[in-house]
């Protein structure tokens, strides 16, 4: 072969061997430009090993910028899509016992871009029970603007809760006004009670509904009101006598929907055949908020219910009853609702604690514990 032949070959044979390594310079670039791109996509609910029972939220948080939609798939199928923070989906697992597969796709760039990831939940065996607990607490907020649930901290028993929701709403809600008719409520009391909530129910929402319990030592079953009707014409003719089951009344009113129950009683308590503990612990574990009118000197009672749901207790003689009954209503009108799924703890009285952390923002009588079974 001619020097001049051998000569090309070399050149030929260079270019090619610098082509490759310029390809190869290319790839490697190309993986490290990726790699380094790449998103973290972490779950917040479930977490991994979580045992899955009823109604949770579905929730990721991600370091992905431009994202377009983040998909959850339980199982592979798809559940729910999110397109804004939080980005968080409601699902109910039902109540199977079985594991579940929970990923989250988090699109991005236009949809150009993917990241994922995947918890696998924990069985429920045998023998075994889970205790699943979406809890409300109704609460008052003093601040010069609207407040985020990112202002706000939730711990029960000393365990940090997440926070799902916060509502400046309180939403439709069922009210039922407990009202005493024992002989204590005599000498016109029961028939102011009756003219008050009459006048003030006005206040309710158009999609609020109304029940009216009636007690003295026997306790009468909740009675719907409908709009328009008028409590001093259908219990007009009720003659206050007997003695007084007020803690068998607050029982019966209790509910697992959102419930406003308001107390107008003398607070005595001589008849019920539950303890305190017994009816604290049936209204603490529903989503009852009670508040009480006590036309008398003080119940220890009413007063325990009220701060354990997050109620209010006042004194009214027959000539204020009204205006405390409207002042009751316009407080409950105005609060927030706070949500979140307990975790971390067993049966028994578990102490709610809400503080704020946002500057100027002020809690006010939130609901402090309830009874989990």
């Amino acid at each position: 072969m001619s020097q001049l032949a051998q000569s090309k070959l070399l050149t030929a044979s260079d270019q090619l061997r610098a082509d490759v390594r310029k390809a190869i310079a290319s790839v490697v670039l190309l993986f490290v430009a990726i790699t380094a791109g790449a998103a973290t996509v972490t779950f917040v609910s479930p977490l991994d090993g979580m045992q899955t029972l009823g109604p949770m939220a579905l929730e990721v948080t991600t370091t992905a910028t431009k994202i377009d939609r983040v998909e959850f798939y339980v199982d592979g199928s798809l559940a729910g899509v999110a397109r804004t923070p939080p980005y968080r989906i409601a699902h109910d697992f039902g109540t199977s016992p079985m594991p579940h597969e929970v990923t989250a796709k988090v699109w991005s760039n236009a949809f150009r871009t993917v990241d994922s990831a995947r918890v696998l939940t924990a069985a429920v065996t045998a023998g075994e029970t889970t205790n699943v607990d979406f809890v409300e607490v109704p609460l008052r907020i003093r601040a010069p603007r609207a407040v985020h649930a990112s202002e706000l901290r939730v711990t029960e028993n000393g365990i940090e809760q997440t926070i799902r929701e916060l509502r400046a709403d309180r939403g439709a809600a069922r009210f039922v006004f407990i009202i005493d008719r024992s002989l204590s409520m005599g000498d016109g009391r029961l028939a102011a009670a009756l003219r008050a909530v009459d006048e003030e129910s006005k206040l309710l929402r158009a999609d609020d509904r109304v029940e009216v319990v009636l007690f003295n030592h026997n306790v009468a079953k909740p009675r719907a009101v409908a709009r328009g009707e008028r409590l001093a014409r259908i219990f007009g003719e009720v003659l206050p006598n007997g003695g007084t089951s007020l803690r068998d009344a607050l029982a019966s009113a209790a509910s697992r929907e959102r419930t406003y129950a308001i107390v107008i009683s003398d607070g005595g308590d001589r008849n019920s055949e539950s303890s305190e503990e017994e009816s604290l612990r049936r209204i603490s574990g529903t989503k009852t908020v009670v508040s009480s009118i006590i036309l008398g000197d003080s119940s220890p009672f009413l007063d325990r219910v009220a701060k354990t749901t997050g109620g209010s207790v006042v004194r009214a003689s027959r000539s204020t009853l009204d205006e405390q009954l409207r002042r009751l209503i316009v407080d409950i009108n105005s609060r927030y609702t706070l949500a979140y799924q307990s975790h971390g703890n067993g049966e028994g009285w578990r102490k709610v604690s809400v503080i704020a952390n946002g500057r100027n923002v002020e809690i006010i009588n939130p609901r402090k514990e309830y009874f989990a079974q």
